[in-house]
């Protein structure tokens, strides 16, 4: 049967059943109140929080020296077993010493033939020595005889002279001077012969002492080298030998024993490690890796506690001896060797344990603290915005009370426009004057909800099922039309000049004013550039300004918890934190006493999970309401 405007019976029921699900949703939903035994609560108390940092290392000793052989050979004999307490050069093993013994015969043998070669090397130079000796004293000889024999060629030249003058004088016969003449002629012939045996003793000399005594040296030199050399192959091959007596290097413990009697040792490439010895068991350290995210924490001050796998009921204590510059790089995680010097007079801890490390960075003693879960807990009607506003005049919380630069112009100053009406806006959220607009989206949710109001929102439905192609399709093809004018059809400059706003916003081109309002935002939490002057503030480590509530805790930060008041509904409260252990944080400032109840989360029962409207994902998993409540970070609680 259809009814006026072509609408079904059975489809009249089903909307009328449709709405009065939703309206019954909304009773259940808005219609509740939440009451005091839907929160979790937890007590104010004072106690000991300690910050600390965990890690595992390996424990071994200060000293560990490994002992191993310089040459190849088999193991003739050991002399040192695991655990044995060893000496500084006390004989630990000793390999098979037959073949480097005759490397050493080989050697010294070698060496008496060099010396044998030096000895007929240094004859020779003595012949040669005494060869240029016997060559010298003929040019002595031959100097003299030369000089005799030039005194009687000047002998006979004088006589001659004066025996010519007579001869023309008519005084001596012709046959006297001739005889003269003759005389004279054979000294000069002498003299000439002399000269020439001196030069050739000369030359006799030069070629002895420049050959024969030069080559006879080098040969005494050489001679010479090769015994050095035969020498120090000896040396050598002594020096292997000795290297067959493997002794100890340290005094220690023998840890561990990697060779057994009758084994072969190739030492060719490296020296193979037989025995590896601790030097002093009572002094050990670990080396832990810090990761790069702890390692600023991490001083010489700070004390080390530890405990082993073999004994769980001992704490075991270190001093940290060194922070170690060399960053470790393994898989992408950047981590820091840190060594820890550990006393160990009764001898329990081995090398090798595994230490389960707990440095204290810091520890507050008998200090008032709060569960981490009040600190994301947030009520679901709290916005970041609100947030803020509770947060502001904390002190020391200048960053959050810094004004945003639309706020710092002058009023009605050119650019002020944009500030003016985000402040109008908060105000109406608020609950200010121009709030009906705020008011109505709310009563739009609420109709959404199938609360009062409700036809509203079934004529979105109907809406909805007209641009499907239903009755009264027209609305659907004008969305449809501005849909395709979205995509870029006829029409698309409006939705085009919005998309150019949300690119402005983003930073593209004529993005200041987005800019501006996301600096805004970051003022507002507290972020650089939130003091008046616009410039960041650094007060130190602490961060003093605004945290979100899934933020990590900052020892500094003023954060806002809530408490019950006395019509059981939340009242917050402002504190400044301190040091947190993962569990409790230390509450150094704030309007919080001892024994005081605080809120930790919803208490979720069968009538009262429903889902959450306003709040993401939190620290705790999935939306809706959890161990933190209804904002972000709520703490995963009962489910």
């Amino acid at each position: 049967m259809k009814l006026k405007f072509g609408i079904t019976k059975r489809a009249l029921f089903i909307a009328i059943g449709v709405i009065a699900v939703g309206l019954t949703a909304g009773y259940l939903y808005f219609g509740r109140s939440t009451s005091a035994e839907d929160y979790l609560t937890a007590k104010i108390e004072k106690g000991n929080i300690r910050n600390t940092v965990s890690a595992t290392g390996a424990l071994q000793a200060v000293t560990t020296v490994q002992v191993g052989s310089q040459v190849s050979g088999n193991i003739a004999e050991l002399y040192a077993d695991f655990n044995s307490i060893v000496r500084k050069d006390q004989v630990v093993a000793r390999l098979d010493p037959s073949i480097l013994q005759a490397q050493v015969s080989q050697q010294r043998a070698n060496l008496e033939q060099a010396r044998a070669n030096l000895a007929n090397s240094q004859a020779r130079l003595l012949a040669a020595e005494s060869d240029v000796k016997t060559q010298r004293a003929g040019v002595s000889g031959a100097t003299a005889n030369l000089a005799a024999l030039k005194a009687q060629r000047d002998d006979a030249a004088r006589l001659l002279e004066r025996q010519e003058a007579l001869a023309k004088s008519g005084i001596i016969p012709e046959r006297d001077l001739e005889a003269v003449r003759a005389s004279f002629q054979t000294a000069e012939a002498r003299y000439s012969q002399a000269d020439a045996q001196l030069d050739q003793a000369r030359v006799n000399e030069q070629n002895a002492g420049s050959a024969g005594l030069a080559q006879a040296k080098a040969q005494v030199q050489q001679a010479s080298a090769q015994v050095q050399q035969s020498e120090a192959a000896l040396r050598l091959a002594e020096v292997n030998l000795s290297h067959t007596t493997i002794t100890s290097p340290i005094d220690g413990v023998v840890v561990s024993r990697n060779v057994d009697k009758g084994q072969t040792v190739a030492a060719s490439l490296s020296a193979p490690t037989l025995f590896t010895i601790a030097n002093d068991l009572t002094q050990m350290q670990v080396i832990a890796a810090i990761d790069q995210a702890d390692i600023g924490a991490i001083n010489s001050n700070n004390r080390v506690s530890f405990t082993v796998d073999a004994f769980p009921g001992n704490n075991f204590q270190g001093t940290i001896n060194q922070i170690r510059l060399n960053a470790q790089n393994v898989q992408n995680v950047v981590t820091y060797n840190v060594v820890i010097d550990v006393r160990n007079p009764d001898l329990k801890l081995k090398p090798g344990m595994t230490a389960n490390l707990t440095f204290s960075i810091a520890e507050r003693n008998d200090t008032l603290k709060i569960p981490n879960a009040a600190l994301r807990f947030r009520p679901q009607d709290i916005t970041p915005e609100k947030m803020r506003e509770l947060l502001r005049g904390a002190p020391g919380n200048e960053p959050a009370q810094a004004k945003t630069q639309a706020d710092a112009k002058p009023a009605g100053s050119p650019g002020n426009e944009a500030g003016q009406a985000r402040r109008r806006e908060r105000d109406q959220q608020a609950g200010g004057p121009g709030a009906e607009g705020f008011q109505g989206r709310r009563r739009e949710r609420d109709q959404q909800a199938g609360g009062p109001g409700a036809e509203v929102f079934q004529g979105r439905n109907r809406e909805r099922d007209q641009q499907a192609g239903g009755p009264g399709g027209e609305w659907g093809q004008g969305r449809r039309r501005e849909r395709d004018q979205q995509a870029g059809g006829p029409g698309a400059e409006g939705f085009q000049g919005r998309r150019r706003e949300r690119d402005q916003q983003a930073g593209g081109p004529g993005g200041e004013g987005g800019q501006g309002r996301r600096r805004e935002r970051d003022q507002q939490a507290g972020a650089p550039g939130s003091s008046p002057e616009g410039g960041a503030r650094s007060d130190g480590p602490r961060f003093t300004g605004f945290a979100p509530s899934t933020s990590a805790v900052v020892e500094g930060q003023w954060r806002v918890v809530w408490t019950l008041g006395p019509d059981k509904k939340p009242q917050p409260r402002r504190i400044q934190i301190g040091i947190t252990d993962g569990s409790a944080t230390e509450i150094l400032r704030g309007d919080l006493k001892e024994g005081e109840l605080i809120i930790v989360g919803l208490n979720i029962t069968s009538d009262t999970r429903t889902p959450n409207r306003q709040s993401p994902p939190g620290f705790g998993g999935a939306p809706g309401r959890g161990f933190g409540g209804g904002g972000p970070g709520g703490g995963g609680g009962r489910r």
